[in-house]
């Protein structure tokens, strides 16, 4: 194992890797304190040669690093890049390179696909297919402090050392389940820059407030707004605005602007001055909208509710199926959609998706087949209409 900060070390490791290999495994520490992008402080890599593996750990927190060998590994589609969980590392790249690495393994995506758990740990694959327990000690630490310890090396090369291993397996069983299919079409979205457009939907889930249909899309324009402002100015979003001070403008509404400046909101004057008059027109246009009767959105919910039930027992039966967990397949955000648009552009109705679930959850919707309880339990009956 290497420990170094010199760019000539990485250069020279690289060379062995096209040489040697046709994958790399990657893995990164960082810190998120401060900023909303993520700041590198280590990048490990990995790669087998004659069974025996090869680490380098190269320290670039604040140091001038040459990365175009490893920019150059990066976009080799001839390579895999693998990693687990690998989605913030790749943002990582995206952040420094500009460009996303390309033919991407992910080991937590790929243990989904096999059947094995639901966004399973580095720990616990390790275990699963190695019998390997790994110390995670310094899981959570600061790793822009200085000078490391050897033991806090060690444990950033293990982060690599078993990866290569749990690769390997992974790619033995994923052909003898015969789903090599699956797992390219799921690696190749950490291959897209849409996939790191922020997720306002799993920020919306964390706010702890009574949400409703009505107030629904004025927390998302306030969400968005927000997750704009912290990226321009790379603040974390309660450094923008807290989510109690979000909240609490939710709760009041204010009718003139005036009552609006008097609510906390900012958490920098600097941010006010600058996005104040912009957030209240976003209030405004919410206050103007025509009124729906509550209890017609109360019965359409209803409604909607009980087909989405249905819908939630066809995907569990179809994800039990195939020992997969519901999340490969559809979200709760999926399954509305579907109902109001089986047309609509959702992961569900394509590819594998779609051979697994999709195309009975239309037939369902359409009443071309039935849910019964057999012999067996739940089973698929065909309607004669």
């Amino acid at each position: 194992m290497i420990f170094t900060s010199s760019s000539d070390e990485l250069n020279k490791f690289c060379g062995e890797i096209n040489q040697n290999s046709n994958y790399v495994a990657i893995d990164t520490e960082f810190i998120r304190i401060n900023t909303y992008f993520p700041e590198l402080c280590l990048l490990q890599l990995a790669y087998k040669k004659n069974n025996d593996k090869n680490i380098i750990v190269l320290d670039v927190f604040k140091k001038e690093i040459n990365y175009q060998p490893f920019i150059d590994i990066l976009k080799n589609k001839k390579i895999t890049k693998v990693f687990h969980a690998g989605r913030q590392d790749c943002e990582i790249f995206l952040n420094l390179f500009s460009f996303l690495p390309q033919n991407i393994f992910d080991t937590q995506v790929a243990a989904m696909v096999c059947g094995i758990g639901d966004q399973e740990s580095y720990e616990n694959l390790a275990m699963n297919f190695l019998s390997v327990k790994i110390d995670k000690t310094y899981q959570f630490m600061d790793w822009s402090k200085r000078p490391l310890s050897k033991s806090q090396i060690n444990y950033a090369a293990n982060d690599v050392f078993y990866l290569c291993d749990i690769y390997e397996k992974q790619k033995e069983l994923l052909k003898k389940l015969n789903r090599n299919d699956w797992i390219i079409e799921e690696n190749q979205k950490l291959t897209k820059k849409n996939t790191y457009d922020h997720n306002l939907t799993s920020i919306y889930k964390k706010i702890r407030f009574n949400k409703t249909s009505k107030n629904k899309n004025l927390i998302f324009e306030l969400l968005d707004i927000r997750e704009k402002i912290a990226k321009k100015f790379n603040l974390p979003r309660n450094q923008v605005i807290k989510d109690v001070n979000l909240i609490n403008l939710i709760k009041k509404l204010p009718k003139k602007f005036e009552d609006f400046e008097n609510i906390p909101l900012f958490s920098k004057n600097e941010l006010k001055d600058i996005y104040a008059k912009k957030i209240y027109t976003i209030i405004e246009s919410f206050l103007k909208k025509d009124k729906i009767e509550s209890s017609v959105i109360k019965e359409t919910n209803e409604k909607l509710l009980d087909i989405i039930n249905l819908l939630k027992i066809l995907l569990k039966f179809k994800c039990n199926e195939y020992k997969i967990p519901t999340r490969l397949i559809a979200s709760n955000q999926d399954l509305e959609d579907l109902i109001l648009n089986e047309n609509y552009n959702i992961p569900a109705l394509k590819g594998w998706r779609f051979d697994v679930f999709g195309n009975d959850a239309i037939r369902l919707k359409n009443g071309e087949i039935a849910i019964y309880i057999g012999k067996q339990g739940l089973d698929l009956i065909k309607l004669n209409k």
